[in-house]
């Protein structure tokens, strides 16, 4: 929920911003972008209460159900953003289709916050699942312990899911967040 009210924050700044340089037309689009964020964040809180699979992959495979979050969220923000997907998608355990969600909203949240470009790379190996986020924001310095709840949540995720988890960054030159989970190839059933 908390990258859904980030995406709200965005979008009523770049609404003031607007309104102050006298573009009514954008200031409109940021307005109705946040009032449909604030609806698919409140959907969302109230499907949490009684589920933990995320609304964006009720009807979604992994990559489009991303693709669809990347949209929403840099709709009308100076943040470019892509996805790429590598390999051929399959279904994953839930559990794994979720967290990689929610990584991966971490890590967008994050690039609207510092950067203005956003990668992310999913790639679908026989063995496992990858992901790559990479941002050219104002980075941080790994070594030190003042670590933010996102980075933490991503790190309890992926451990939580026998993945390994690698972060780079370097103040000035942006991040790159790498994790890979593995994931055991659906048994061929005999006709």
């Amino acid at each position: 929920m908390a990258q859904g009210f980030t995406g709200i924050i965005v979008q009523l700044e770049a609404a003031e911003d607007a309104q102050t340089h006298g573009l009514k037309k954008e200031n409109v689009n940021h307005l109705r972008r946040a009032s449909e964020l604030a609806r698919d964040s409140l959907q969302e809180a109230r499907r949490s209460v009684f589920a933990l699979r995320p609304q964006a992959l009720e009807q979604r495979e992994l990559a489009d159900a991303l693709n669809e979050i990347i949209a929403k969220m840099t709709a009308g923000t100076s943040l470019q953003a892509e996805l790429t997907v590598d390999g051929a998608p399959r279904k994953l355990p839930a559990e794994i289709e979720q967290n990689l969600l929610r990584i991966g909203q971490e890590g967008l949240t994050n690039a609207l916050r510092h950067a203005t470009h956003f990668t992310a790379k999913l790639t679908f190996r026989s063995e496992a699942v990858l992901l790559d986020l990479k941002d050219d924001g104002c980075g941080f310095d790994v070594t030190s312990r003042n670590e933010g709840f996102g980075l933490t949540g991503m790190k309890e995720r992926v451990e939580a899911m026998a993945g390994r988890l690698q972060i780079e960054s370097t103040p000035g030159k942006g991040t790159t967040i790498s994790l890979a989970l593995p994931v055991k190839e659906a048994p061929i059933r005999a006709a």
